[in-house]
């Protein structure tokens, strides 16, 4: 049997299309698939395209792990960094009352209380009756100087919230500052009961107690403090200033050693043990203590004094000039420390140099009725006015020169 071939037909037949339209149902959901993601996961987007160009970026951390950082930090004695790790938080969460209630109190505990005013401020506007903007600003005033200001703050407070031992911390401490010593010892017992995990409730009754007299219940609360939190180190410089002024000078030591153990670099820890150094006699140990000192933060203003202090006492002039100008350039209110380079200068035998400070001195001196600068700066320009290689000053016996705007017209019209 022959099969005869139709050649009017194509010996291969083209295929037939089917199904266009659900091809385009196809094409369709992965558009909208890709539009989807575009428009719900930007980041994951951004992350697979910097992946394929092999340039990924640096991940920003959360709020909660700059509040994670900041909490380890200030558990380490890193203030200055859990400070910054808080601002990087509020940076994300500017309106986060926890955030700014904590970071606050670190602003306090840096003695920055103007700073801290501010953030009570930012805490206020966003509410201005939660319990803590009334203990920020309670204990922002008192560091701040405002104690009777602090106290109808602080019992706004507990109206609010009688059981806020934050609010009784700063309560004691405005009561002390007026001298209510009663009502700061009710107070100061109240913050270490109502918040007894918060090291500042004992540290503030220990200074109440402190400044009543009571040492030995101020050491017991200091070391309950120390227990506490112990990297916090505010109650560790009390206690030792506290066990110095009890002549338990080796005890004090000790506890310096401590705080310079956790940081060996801690230019106010360097300063005291200077002093109890010097306190106990070993005056080249204290002295290199006060060096290291202003190595350590040159602007320390009570460690560039004690340094010249002691370079002065050791007639080395021209190191004890040099720490009383740096004392006088980052204060020039310190009456000490401009006399003192005034009297610097003159052993040096810059004798205008050291007449014009001592001037310039006496004058505060008297308007601020200081005796006993008024006595030393005295001796100064009378020194000076007897010293031979003066002779500008020859016969003055320190008596002030007033500014022209002050000078008394001649009787006589000369």
């Amino acid at each position: 049997m022959q099969i005869r071939r139709d050649y009017r037909q194509p010996f291969f037949r083209e295929k037939k299309r089917g199904f266009p339209f659900r091809n385009l149902l196809i094409v369709l959901f992965v558009v909208g698939a890709l539009v989807y993601t575009l428009v719900s996961q930007p980041a994951l987007v951004t992350q697979v395209s910097y992946a394929i160009l092999g340039n990924a970026p640096t991940p920003t951390p959360l709020p909660r792990e700059w509040i994670d950082r900041a909490q380890t930090l200030y558990r380490n004695g890193n203030m200055a960094g859990a400070l910054l790790a808080y601002e990087e938080a509020l940076l994300q969460r500017p309106d986060n009352v926890d955030y700014l209630y904590e970071y606050g109190q670190l602003l306090i505990d840096e003695n920055r209380s103007s700073d801290a005013l501010n953030v009570v401020q930012r805490m206020s506007d966003i509410n201005s009756t939660d319990v803590r903007v009334f203990a920020l600003r309670a204990r922002a005033l008192v560091w701040a100087g405002q104690t009777a200001s602090a106290i109808p703050v602080a019992l706004s407070g507990i109206e609010r919230d009688r059981s806020f031992g934050a609010l009784y911390e700063a309560l004691a401490r405005a009561y002390a500052g007026e001298a209510r010593w009663r009502d700061a010892l009710d107070a100061g017992l109240n913050a270490t009961e109502y918040a007894p995990d918060d090291v500042r409730s004992y540290w503030a009754y220990a200074t109440v107690l402190t400044r009543v007299g009571s040492y030995d219940e101020a050491l017991a609360e200091l070391e309950t403090a120390i227990r506490t939190n112990p990297t916090f180190l505010p109650p560790y410089f009390e206690m030792a200033f506290l066990l110095l002024s009890l002549d338990r000078n080796q005890e004090a030591i000790d506890l310096y050693d401590r705080i310079l153990g956790m940081q060996p670099r801690n230019a106010r820890a360097l300063l005291r043990q200077c002093e109890a150094y010097r306190k106990v006699g070993e005056f080249q140990r204290a002295l290199g203590l006060c060096q290291d000192a202003v190595a350590s933060d040159p602007t320390l203003v009570a460690a560039q004094f004690r340094l010249g202090s002691m370079l002065y006492r050791e007639r080395q002039f021209d190191g004890a000039r040099e720490a009383f100008s740096a004392c006088n350039e980052q204060d020039p209110d310190n009456l000490p420390c401009r006399y003192y380079l005034g009297l610097s200068q003159y052993y040096l035998g810059n004798c205008d140099e050291g007449w014009a400070l001592l001037q310039t001195s006496l004058r505060t001196a008297q308007t601020l009725n200081a005796q006993d600068d008024i006595l030393t700066i005295s001796e100064g320009l009378t020194a000076i006015s007897n010293d031979p290689r003066c002779t500008n000053y020859s016969g003055r016996f320190g008596t002030p020169t007033p500014p022209e705007s002050e000078v008394t017209p001649d009787p006589s019209g000369a």
